[in-house]
């Protein structure tokens, strides 16, 4: 059975992935299960297939998967854990920290989307990871945005929004469309913190600022952007 890259994964078709052997499935495919709470079944896999590429998944992939997806993640070995420590290089990691453009930059080529959302695990490097996000290449990483974008954390938020415009504000890129069910979800969760008015003000602007942007699929009933906060 195989997932092409713009599938989801169902809970229905869970169920019967996990029962698979993961060779079997599209990397993509993979990455989506272990992100749903599947990732034990894949974590062999998806390091074997995704460690070289420009949106790898550490080692450890499938313990970070699991804490973003609410799943178990003490159930791998501490060893893999460390190996996803390995695979990151301080020194880029050290230099991106003062948030210098050129710096971040090459801290998202180096560690593609997925690296970068493994990375907010870390409270040492989720400031500096948000940050970089707005340089990756794809999508991929605006569902962990546009979560933190509606969280608790009002530092972080601020930095996931500034991060989330910059990135609806650049070119489209070739392998956007790739990502297509991510951008819908990060989407969603942008528009959601739009219309809600509950929410702060200067989130929102942001939020409202950002979709403007964003080749994102009609909104759900048709309805428009809020216009009660002056996102300008």
């Amino acid at each position: 059975m195989s997932l092409g890259p713009n599938k989801r994964v169902s809970p229905s078709s869970l169920d019967r992935l996990r029962g698979l052997d993961p060779r079997s499935l599209a990397p993509r495919a993979r990455l989506r299960l272990a992100l749903a709470g599947g990732a034990a079944v894949v974590a062999v896999a998806l390091f074997a297939t995704c460690g070289g590429c420009g949106k790898r998944l550490p080692a450890s992939g499938a313990a970070t998967a699991a804490k973003h997806a609410g799943g178990d993640a003490a159930a791998p070995a501490p060893t893999a854990r460390e190996d996803a420590a390995d695979l990151r290089d301080p020194q880029m990691w050290e230099s991106a920290k003062e948030g210098e453009l050129e710096d971040l930059a090459t801290l998202a080529a180096h560690e593609g989307a997925i690296g970068l959302v493994e990375a907010t695990t870390d409270p040492a490097l989720r400031p500096t990871a948000i940050r970089a996000m707005a340089y990756a290449r794809g999508w991929a990483q605006l569902p962990y945005l546009a979560k933190a974008a509606g969280g608790k954390n009002d530092d972080e938020a601020r930095l996931a929004l500034e991060s989330t415009v910059e990135l609806a504000a650049r070119p489209r890129r070739a392998e956007d469309p790739e990502d297509a069910d991510e951008l819908r979800e990060g989407c969603e969760g942008l528009v959601g913190l739009a219309r809600d008015a509950s929410r702060p003000r200067p989130r929102r602007v942001l939020a409202i600022r950002a979709l403007r942007m964003m080749p994102c699929p009609p909104f759900e009933g048709g309805e428009g952007l809020p216009s009660d906060v002056d996102a300008k």
